[in-house]
């Protein structure tokens, strides 16, 4: 489906993952309801303390902007629920496995998609697939992302090699998509994905030499890292050099002005949802000051990095969220010994590396969803090891539960068709040449695409208001300019209200 780019809900293939995951809270919920026992694990129960940590700024007085964090708290405590619902089933062994290799289809695909991209389509295609750059990124739009799925794939791919299915499909599978991935990190030529991907090696190395199948999967990766190298030498697109291994761009800028920031106020943040706003204030101040300081973008809603956005708008209480998160998954797995401890972290590295480096989460939902399934795959596989420690709760609320369970994708399902709705009418709207205004009546949920939608109906009343000489027109976009930049300034906003400005003051008008 054709779209603007951006992230989010932006994207449409983000909608569908909301539908998917809400129906897997819902029968978590309703297997509750049926066995009136609640599943609880203390890696569990601290990623929820860690998520009730990071909720804690909303209670903080003062800060006007903190409403525009609640779409990104709900996507953390959607995603608790989606990992609490998965504990209830108590999946074995065997059908835990069905669900990684779900999960490992899904990489296939993708990559299959990414290997079609870049070696099949020609300019023009209908998806708009850009061959010349020719850094293919599958549904995500966006390469890093793709190499953090494809780095994930890699690592599950070996691990799933571990447990040793000797079904001749699934080892087929397991081995394609070691070698494609191998093949996609090296044209795509994403550093956080080929770094996730020889992190996740790495910890694997040790449980793969004890096997004693380390030599065979270091053999596949080669092929695949031989192929793809050959293939950007005989392939259009664009090429890299190693400059970018040895710079962190922007980044270098980014987070220790971030730093700054968070200790100027380290208690409580500057306040939920005002990253943008409060980054490019005091870095513009500063530069009028040190005109050497480098020009940063004017739309930097994010530091590329999760612990400094948070801790930036929220201060100490999401840092030791974060850090309560992180600490309990290293503490459970080394419960299960070093080695295998190492290789279970393997499968997680690559998208936790990237939450350090950008945004993949905003950029694709799928990612939260995988790392979450990761997550409870890892807490499961150290708990049938022996080392015990979950608890069956008796639940009794079960009419609570039921409501709970039938009311989420009521709820959330019709938002996600609506919002695919939405982006077809806005897409086709801005696709024509902003032609046709009538077109935005057919908007039913301009929640999705909140931003956008105000956007294009003010552009509309600007428009208007110009053209007939309508002084209140005018005066209605200058208030709401005023109250966008305050949260996201735009130099577009800026530059339009000058423009209003000019059509209300100028002479002959209104």
């Amino acid at each position: 489906m054709h779209n603007p780019g951006g992230a989010g809900l932006y994207l449409p293939f983000n909608a569908w993952g909301w539908i998917f995951a809400s129906l897997v809270m819902a029968l978590g919920l309703w297997h509750v309801t049926l066995s009136q026992r609640l599943v609880v694990s203390p890696l569990l129960t601290a990623q929820w303390l860690g998520g009730i940590l990071l909720l804690l700024p909303m209670a903080y007085p003062g800060f006007e902007l903190k409403d525009y964090a609640i779409p990104r708290l709900l996507g953390l405590f959607a995603g608790l629920l989606f990992l609490a619902s998965l504990y209830q089933w108590r999946f074995g062994r065997e059908a835990r496995d069905r669900l990684l290799y779900l999960l490992l289809g899904a990489v296939a695909i993708e990559a299959l998609l990414g290997l079609v991209q870049y070696y099949l389509l020609v300019p023009g295609n209908w998806i708009g697939y850009d061959t010349q750059t020719n850094r293919p990124y599958g549904i995500f739009q966006q390469p890093n992302v793709m190499a953090s799925f494809m780095a994930t794939g890699l690592s599950l791919a070996i691990w799933l090699e571990l447990r040793g299915d000797a079904n001749p499909w699934l080892k087929g599978l397991r081995y394609g998509v070691i070698l494609a991935t191998s093949l996609l990190l090296m044209v795509l030529q994403s550093r956080v994905g080929q770094l996730g991907g020889v992190m996740a090696l790495l910890l694997l190395s040790a449980q793969l030499g004890r096997e004693r199948r380390l030599g065979r999967m270091l053999a596949l990766v080669a092929l695949g890292i031989l192929l793809g190298l050959a293939s950007q030498y005989l392939m259009a697109g664009a090429r890299r050099g190693l400059e970018i291994y040895q710079s962190g761009g922007m980044r270098s800028i980014y987070w220790p002005y971030a730093a700054k920031l968070i200790a100027q106020m380290p208690w409580t943040g500057w306040g939920y949802g005002s990253f943008e706003s409060v980054f490019l204030h005091h870095y513009m101040a500063d530069k009028a000051l040190n005109p050497a300081m480098v020009q940063i973008e004017y739309n930097l809603d994010h530091p590329h990095n999760e612990f400094l956005y948070w801790a930036v708008e929220g201060g100490l209480a999401p840092m030791l969220g974060m850090v309560l998160m992180g600490g309990a998954l290293l503490w459970r797995l080394s419960r299960a010994g070093w080695v295998k401890g190492a290789a279970l972290l393997a499968l997680v590295t690559p998208i936790l590396l990237h939450t350090q480096t950008e945004y993949p989460f905003y950029h694709a939902i799928a990612l939260w969803w995988a790392l979450l399934l990761l997550l409870y795959a890892m807490d499961a596989e150290v708990e049938e090891q022996g080392h015990g420690n979950w608890r069956d709760h008796l639940c009794r609320p079960w009419l609570l539960l039921r409501f709970m369970a039938i009311a989420i994708p009521l709820i959330v399902i019709p938002f996600m068709l609506t919002a695919l709705h939405t982006a077809w009418v806005v897409t086709k709207y801005e696709r024509g040449g902003y032609k046709q205004p009538a077109l935005l009546l057919d908007i039913v949920n301009p929640m999705a695409w909140l931003t956008r939608v105000e956007f294009d109906v003010n552009a509309v009343r600007l428009m208007v208001g110009l053209q007939a000489n309508n002084k209140a027109e005018l005066e209605a976009y200058l208030d709401w300019g005023q109250a966008f930049v305050r949260h996201t300034p735009r130099a577009n906003i800026y530059a339009n209200m000058v423009i209003a400005l000019n059509g209300i003051y100028s002479p002959g008008r209104g």
